[in-house]
């Protein structure tokens, strides 16, 4: 019996080395389609976390200039209580000629009896208004006190993001206060790609050479920054087209427009200096033309308003509707007009007592004028 019982482990040691040899020797041949998928996949998802890691350093960085601005108001039939909080909107701190100053919308600040910016460290800081351009929704904001520890964006560098250098699909971030949701001073931050440029928006405040992106942006982002992955401003958020639909009140669809950087640069060493920058108004509304072959031909003039430099030249040399502007000289520069949004963005960086030389075309006859721009 004792021999017999250390026979059976015996046996059934040899068969389990038997089977290992097996397996060792002919092993499954792994399937080249699983292979080839499971490297893709560790590839894309190297790249993604590249990217991501790209993505949380840039965050952090512009977070730090992204501010929260609180439009305090009186009360109606109450002159004499202390303004009260209405309104919220955002604004970006810029670094400006060794000065730090703040970017907001005219829309953010318009009422308002008193302005606070809350700060990334969350500390509320009295500002002013130092100046603003009404026609393209640019205020510029001042601290009242001197402030320690904070920067703000270098301008400077920002300039070379101009309208060349941005793409549609290109990512942006912005940062900003929807909903009141960054009273504690941390931006609420949103991913999205560019959807379209040089977009013209009329009304009130005009946007000329927006920037259209589905970066979700509500209530409360207008004055914000808009973001390149590298971190450079390339925009203002200003308006959204929005929905009601709920009843929760208007929110994004995914249409949001933005002020482009190179505009607001234009107006920064006016708008900085003591004196009311204001931007040029020539009085002329235009569409687009297309000559007989369907091609982008001028600007063809709709309306020209009393109270204008145009509107005011006598009849002989007044621009008329109909007429098709082709060419406009502002400031010494000369800029050839194929379509509509040539002229306007042409005017949107443009100041008031700027020379002007005005081109068009009356059917066969070439026409052209010259005066100074008024101021908005």
């Amino acid at each position: 019996m004792k021999r017999f019982a250390l026979l059976v482990p015996l046996a059934l040691l040899s068969m389990w080395l038997v089977g290992d040899r097996a397996l060792a020797e002919d092993p499954p041949a792994p399937d080249p389609a699983v292979v080839e998928a499971e490297k893709e996949y560790q590839e894309a998802l190297e790249k993604a976390l590249s990217i991501e890691k790209s993505l949380l350093k840039t965050v952090r960085k512009v977070r730090t200039y992204s501010v929260s601005v609180l439009n305090k108001q009186v009360p109606r039939g109450q002159p004499e209580a202390e303004p009260r909080l209405v309104g919220v909107g955002s604004g970006v701190i810029v670094s400006y000629k060794g000065k730090l100053w703040i970017i907001t919308n005219v829309h953010v600040i318009q009422g308002a009896a008193a302005l606070d910016v809350v700060t990334h460290d969350g500390k509320t800081h009295v500002v002013d208004t130092h100046d603003t351009i009404p026609q393209y929704d640019i205020a510029l904001l001042k601290f009242r006190e001197r402030v320690r520890g904070y920067k703000g964006v270098t301008m400077s560098k920002t300039a070379s993001t101009s309208p060349s250098k941005i793409r549609e699909g290109t990512w942006v971030i912005a940062t900003g206060n929807p909903f009141f949701l960054a009273l504690d001073g941390r931006s609420v931050t949103t991913l999205g790609v560019v959807s379209g440029l040089e977009r013209f928006l009329g009304g009130q405040f005009q946007y000329v050479d927006a920037i259209q992106h589905d970066t979700e942006v509500n209530p409360g982002n207008s004055g914000g920054p808009l973001w390149n992955l590298k971190g450079d401003l390339v925009g203002i958020n200003g308006k959204i087209a929005t929905s009601n639909s709920g009843g929760a009140g208007p929110s994004n669809t995914g249409a949001s427009f933005s002020l482009p950087v190179h505009q607001v640069m234009e107006y920064m060493r006016f708008l900085t200096k003591a004196g009311d920058a204001r931007s040029g108004y020539l009085g002329i509304d235009v569409d687009s033309h297309r000559d007989a072959k369907g091609k982008p031909a001028g600007a063809k003039i709709t309306r020209v308003r009393g109270n204008s430099p145009t509107g005011a030249a006598s009849a002989k040399k007044r621009p008329m509707p109909g007429d098709i502007i082709w060419k406009i000289q502002v400031d010494g520069s000369t800029r050839r007009i194929y379509d509509a949004t040539d002229l306007r963005s042409v005017l949107s960086i443009a100041l008031a007592g700027d020379k002007f030389s005005l081109y068009w075309k009356r059917g066969k006859k070439s026409m052209s004028f010259k005066g100074k721009l008024a101021g908005r």
